[in-house]
């Protein structure tokens, strides 16, 4: 607690008096215990590289040398703001400090009132200058973001104004521009560069701050929005360089000016994802009349509706009920699963309650919706470690007027899923699966369906095989029993068999693909699709 003075113990006193009865010298030494400056600077700013009672020495210089009628300055020779263990001082009359007292002479001195006006003219001119020059390249910098100029273009005016290299991050250390340095410098230096300088741990790493790393030094400067950190402006000067003062002025300035263009930059894309979100909703709710609508839509926003696509459908688990904290949470995954796939066009992102919707398209460079469900499950488990993640997935389809229904079948797989499993697509849930945790008929039907493929497509044309596959598989895969209740002869029946296995992809004489395809056709024929009896 601050209490604005000191106790004072006194070691030593010495009195010199001159001929005429006069005190000529003085030497005092003593211990300040309690010192309000040491322990507020400790409290505040922790241990210091000097002495900081200053208050003190002044008032102990005054005192003196007012009653001693000499003048006796006072000098701090150990003090505990430094990490000594106690505030020690000695104060001497000038002769007896010699050359020892000079750096604090000048503190006791009057200065001429023209020299402070000259010094204070002399300050004032530099701060006018370097405001002049501040402002002047911030004006630049306004304005080729006025003119809807990119974040490269605000790289290169920094540098043609100033002369000083400059690299612009984004907030995973991807750089977004640069000016003024060779592609030598990011084949050597540049991984150095992120390793040391951008060591998250150091305490101001949100705050301009000077570094080396050995080879160059840095002026760095976080890009702040909403109070969140979205890159870096750095200056990049040689080891021995000075760093000014108005040079850091102007790296501020210019992080500013790329925050309004990263701000700009973020309102448009939400605005332009809320728009595709919307979309995305209206498919799957059937608000479209007709495919060719549907489609046109898509070409205006870049997303080819004509080619084959999966539904996905995530949630989270929500251990704060509160809803204002909820809904906070939802639009960050939101977010965050939208600058996952921000170079992405063949992405759309919905949202119903408590989960998020995705319509995607697989590249050919990506491996499977498997391997794309992984990587956004990854990504947020990176971005909210203590949370977790599920997805369900649907089957593909090519059809983007059925999306209904695919979004049935990714809520269903969603539905099944659990902590063990976090990805689950609908094609590996088997019909009696289905039958257990589905009251969906129609999702069921569906999956029936997608299990026949070619065979229910042109079920008319292929009666014949669909009453023998339901007799083989009722009989257990028994050939005799299966040729005698269809009347064929042993090779007609063994080349029907073999048909069937090249259409459905299955060995028939495997005992669980046979019952997930008996199960198959029981169900569509107590639906009325199909007919397995003659």
């Amino acid at each position: 607690m601050m209490r604005g003075y000191t106790k004072v113990k006194r070691v030593e006193l010495r009195l010199d008096y001159d001929s005429d009865g006069e005190i000529g010298r003085v030497h005092v030494e003593g211990v300040w215990s309690g010192s309000y400056k040491a322990e507020e600077h400790i409290r505040q700013f922790g241990i210091s590289d000097t002495s900081v009672c200053h208050t003190l020495l002044g008032y102990a210089s005054g005192y003196y040398s007012e009653i001693c009628n000499k003048k006796v300055v006072f000098k701090e020779v150990s003090c505990k703001a430094t990490g000594s263990e106690q505030c020690y001082y000695v104060g001497k009359t000038i002769p007896e400090w010699r050359e020892d007292i000079e750096a604090e002479l000048k503190y006791y001195n009057d200065t001429p009132i023209v020299r402070e006006l000259e010094t204070t003219y002399e300050k004032l001119l530099e701060e006018r200058n370097n405001l002049a020059k501040t402002f002047k390249i911030h004006k630049r910098l306004t304005e080729e973001f006025v003119d809807g100029n990119d974040m490269q273009s605000i790289a290169d005016a920094m540098y043609e104004e100033t002369g000083i290299p400059i690299l612009i991050e984004d907030a995973d250390l991807y750089p977004l521009a640069n000016a003024g340095l060779s592609s030598d410098f990011f084949e050597k230096a540049y991984l150095k560069f992120k390793s040391t300088v951008h060591d998250q741990t150091e305490e101001n790493y949100y705050r301009t701050r000077k570094i080396s790393d050995g080879i160059n030094q840095y002026l760095i400067t976080p890009i702040m929005l909403k109070r969140k950190c979205f890159g870096f402006c750095s200056f990049i000067y040689r080891k021995n360089k000075p760093i000014t003062k108005v040079e850091m002025m102007i790296l501020e300035r210019a992080a500013s000016v790329c925050s309004l263009y990263i701000l700009n930059e973020k309102t448009t894309f939400e605005a332009i994802e809320r728009m595709k979100g919307h979309f995305l909703d209206q498919i799957i709710d059937g608000n479209f009349l007709s495919k060719k609508e549907i489609l046109k839509r898509g070409r205006n926003i870049q997303v080819d509706l004509d080619k084959p696509y999966y539904i996905a459908v995530l949630k989270y688990d929500n251990p704060d009920q509160r809803s204002k904290n909820e809904l906070l949470f939802h639009d960050q995954v939101m977010e965050t699963i939208q600058n996952h796939f921000k170079n992405q066009s063949n992405v759309l992102i919905g949202q119903r309650p408590g989960m998020i919707v995705l319509l995607i398209q697989i590249n050919p460079s990506e491996k499977n919706i498997k391997h794309v469900c992984q990587l956004i499950i990854t990504y947020l488990k990176k971005t909210f470690p203590e949370r977790e993640f599920q997805m369900g997935v649907s089957t593909s389809s090519e059809n983007i007027c059925q999306a209904d229904g695919y979004y049935e079948e990714a809520i269903t797989a969603l539905k099944m899923s659990n902590s063990s499993e976090k990805i689950l697509l609908f094609e590996n849930i088997s019909v009696a699966g289905l039958l257990i945790y589905s009251k969906n008929k129609q999702v069921i039907k569906q999956k029936a369906k997608k299990m026949l493929g070619p065979i229910y497509e042109n079920k008319s044309e292929n009666t014949e095989l669909i009453k023998t596959l339901y007799v083989f598989l009722s009989n257990g895969g028994n050939l005799e029993k299966s040729m005698d209740e269809l009347t064929l002869s042993m090779s007609g029946l063994r080349y029907r068999i073999k048909r069937l296995e090249e259409l459905l992809g299955k060995n028939l004489r495997d005992p669980s693909a046979g019952y997930e395809l008996l199960l198959t056709l029981q169900v569509l024929e107590a639906e009325g699709e199909i007919v397995t009896k003659n």
